[in-house]
């Protein structure tokens, strides 16, 4: 029998006052305890049809209480008012002896859906020895407005004519998009000597964000954001011997990128009504030929002046189709009397295309006299990649072990870009644009290739029941070559440049057991390279790691880490330095059923300084001109990177049940930065550098009847920063989640 309780709910219970929303919850909870009073029954497992049939529901919603930036609320949390499933399961097992043409297992379940920005339904159905289903879909809203990112930080009070130039407030780079993945799998005779595999995934990302352009000023782009990549897969797994197994996977992915570009608004006019704007970085008032940057702020909207860098259209479209066919074939064996091993092959020879460039561009840079510009083209590229990695375990003795791994990574890339722009001059935005000049083609084939192999040797000791000890040597060559011409009928056949870098270095790890309740582990890793790619590569580079648990009682388990990966590249004009610490501890009590207590700290300092080159008008206070040789320019000043972001975190979680039909439990989660950089803008504010996020919660669940439990959560965000706000809406926020709901099961 099938009992469905509807209740007609208004839409203002969820969209009132706090104290309303209170009383609506209220009245939330009681119709969600009415209804079940006429349908629960003991979740004796349902036997039907040679199944075993277990159904739960999770039925309520969520009352939402914030105040300060919304926008912040949103990027972190983004949890609303409204009714939810809040969670589904449903459960079908064959009975013992039963026989079935279909199915032995099958189990659904799903969450998150009526309004949640995470949510996802996943199915899993198998037949014994015939086959094994699976499938996921999950769904994801990715929202961000940190409004302190690429911000112009536009101060306060900065007029032309009488007209204030607005502060940007929001992100230049805000992000509203929703993610659709789907993952598919199917697995033919999973216990055969042969099995078959097939899958499919499709991760589909779209919706609106904002980008910007540079074209004498910055302008506002709205970016559609619409990309897909589709993933299919089939597989055989062959057993020929036993512990012996042989893998061959076909993977072909596609990937298709069709977002778009346009201008996200026109705030301005000029003198003949045209709409027009002259950006959204003025942190100085515009030096425009003719006079001021704003004729007149008595129109509606405010007049600029034509001759000013400003933009009447820009549009930019690129759609992108890459495909990435790759076969792989892999084995692991553990035959031979001791000896283990597994090695794999991957070849993947991809297709880039972009097969239409269009971006058009109408306005005036007044520094170039550039009215208009059409710019066409198209490009290609291949990436040929091989891949191979064999390691193998030799147990010499039964104390001694010595193991290989060897790891071969060989990526070729050649491409080749045809762009085609079409300039027309101009002075003022009020006049046409002149004739079209002829057209400045630029094509031009590139070249990158990498080769990398790595080879560790490890020798292992057990030199005692609580103790052991290995050591072990790394090598690793890369070859990377690199070359741009300017031909226009073929790619590159030769090299610009090669660089050869040579890294050698050792490991070394313990392990320890001094009693059976205590284990202790760790390891130093040393190495050095000869010379790098980039400027934050590391020449040197040690790498601590420590990690230790004690288990006094069975109840109580006490762990502790500490992390710490150390990199340098002290050559001249580089001077770079970085490290990334961590140290963590926890604790989890659980004395009986009634009571426990967990307990979570972390702390994470991630430090770099680098130095580099920068231009600033004006020049920052101190400002230091870069020694000869760097080869960065003239009016070029120069800078340390520097950045320290401590960290610490904490979290303290007590569950209390003092009886059989009660469980509770409440906590509090908290997170704060105090960190530092290097500031080459005056106006630029620390914002989240010096921040905290806190998050105190309690929740209750009452077991009314069997199978019929009461639920009641609470959760609590706060976020804050101890600096100045910026020329920018604040980003302080709090905010009370309520969840109130009924698990049913049936």
């Amino acid at each position: 029998m099938t009992l469905i309780c509807v209740y007609q709910v208004p839409d203002e219970l969820f969209s009132r006052p706090f104290l309303s929303r209170i009383a609506g919850a209220i009245i939330l909870s009681v119709l969600l305890l009415t209804c079940p009073i006429v349908m629960a029954q003991d979740p004796k497992p349902v036997i039907k049809g040679g199944y075993t049939i277990h159904q739960t529901a999770d039925l309520g919603g969520h009352i939402v209480d914030y105040s300060g930036s919304g926008a912040m609320y949103d990027t972190l949390v983004n949890l609303q008012s409204g009714p939810r499933v809040l969670g589904q399961t449903f459960e079908m097992h064959a009975v013992q002896g039963s026989n079935h043409p279909f199915f032995d297992t099958l189990y659904a379940a799903s969450n998150g859906y009526g309004g949640d920005p995470n949510n996802f339904l996943t199915l899993r159905v198998s037949k014994g020895k015939l086959y094994d289903f699976q499938s996921l879909f999950r769904r994801n809203r990715q929202y961000f407005d940190y409004n302190l990112l690429d911000n112009p930080l536009v101060p306060a009070g900065l007029t032309s004519n009488g007209y204030v130039f607005p502060q940007v407030l929001d992100s230049p780079h805000l992000f509203n998009t929703v993610r659709r993945m789907t993952d598919i799998n199917l697995t033919l005779l999973p216990i055969s000597k042969v099995s078959f595999r097939v899958g499919y995934s499709q991760n589909l990302s779209e919706g609106p964000s904002y980008s910007s352009i540079h074209m004498g000023t910055e302008a506002l782009l709205l970016q559609n954001w619409r990309n897909n990549t589709d993933n299919w897969m089939g597989a055989v797994d062959w057993k020929p011997i036993s512990k012996t197994m042989v893998t061959f996977e076909e993977h072909v992915t596609h990937y298709k990128g069709d977002t778009n570009w346009q201008l996200a608004g026109l705030n301005l006019q000029l003198s003949n009504g045209t709409p027009v704007s002259i950006g959204f970085d003025n942190v100085s008032v515009p030096n425009c030929p003719g006079g001021p940057a704003i004729v007149s702020s008595q129109t509606t909207p405010v007049t600029a002046n034509a001759g000013c860098n400003g933009y009447l259209q820009y549009t930019r479209y690129q759609p992108t189709r890459t495909l990435f066919p790759t076969e792989e074939f892999r084995f692991q064996s553990a035959y031979i009397k001791n000896i283990q091993m597994n090695g794999r092959v991957r070849y993947t020879g991809a297709n880039m295309n972009l097969p239409n460039y269009n971006e058009y561009f109408n306005g005036l840079e007044s520094r170039t006299t550039l009215r208009a510009a059409t710019t066409t083209g198209y490009a290609t590229a291949k990436r040929v990649n091989v891949s191979a990695d064999y390691g193998v375990v030799w147990q010499m003795s039964e104390k001694f072990s010595l193991s290989e791994q060897y790891d071969f990574w060989d990526f070729r890339q050649p491409a080749y870009s045809y762009l085609s722009e079409i300039d027309q001059a101009g002075n003022s935005m009020l006049v046409a644009p002149r004739a079209p000049q002829e057209a400045e083609v630029t094509s031009a084939g590139a070249f990158l290739g990498q080769k990398t192999q790595t080879n560790t040797v490890t020798a292992a000791w057990q030199a005692s029941p609580k103790a052991s000890i290995s050591l072990g040597y790394r090598y690793r060559s890369r070859a990377i070559n690199r070359s741009m011409t300017a031909e226009t009928d073929a790619l590159p056949d030769g090299t610009a440049y090669t660089l050869d870098i040579h890294e050698n270095g050792g490991i070394l790890g313990v392990a320890l057991r001094p009693t059976p309740q205590w284990r202790i582990n760790g390891s130093i890793e040393a190495s050095y390279a000869n010379r790098t790619y980039t400027q934050t590569s590391p020449r040197a580079l040690q790498h601590y790691q420590l990690r230790a648990s004690y288990k006094p009682k069975d109840w109580a388990t006490i762990s502790g880490t500490f992390n710490d990966l150390e990199r340098r590249n002290n050559v001249q004009f580089v001077n770079h330095l970085d490290h990334s610490r961590s140290v963590t501890f926890a604790a989890s009590l659980m004395p009986n059923e009634h009571y426990g207590l967990d307990l979570n700290y972390g702390y994470i300092d991630v430090f770099s300084r680098t130095s580099l080159c920068y231009t600033a008008t004006p020049a920052p206070a101190g400002a230091i001109g870069v020694p000869p040789g760097t080869g960065c320019g003239t009016n070029i000043y120069l800078g340390n990177g520097y950045y320290d972001s401590p960290t610490q975190y904490g979290s303290i979680g007590i569950t209390l049940a003092p009886v059989k039909k009660l469980r509770s439990s409440l906590g509090y989660r908290m997170s704060a930065v105090n960190g530092t950089t290097e500031f080459l803008n005056p106006r630029q504010v620390p914002g989240s550098l010096q921040s905290q996020y806190q998050s105190p919660y309690a929740n209750v669940a009452w077991t009314v009847h069997p199978g019929w439990i009461w639920k009641g959560d609470w959760n609590y965000y706060g976020y804050g920063e101890g600096t100045p706000i910026g020329p920018t809406s604040p980003r302080s926020f709090r905010g009370n989640v309520y969840t109130l709901g009924m698990h049913y099961e049936f």
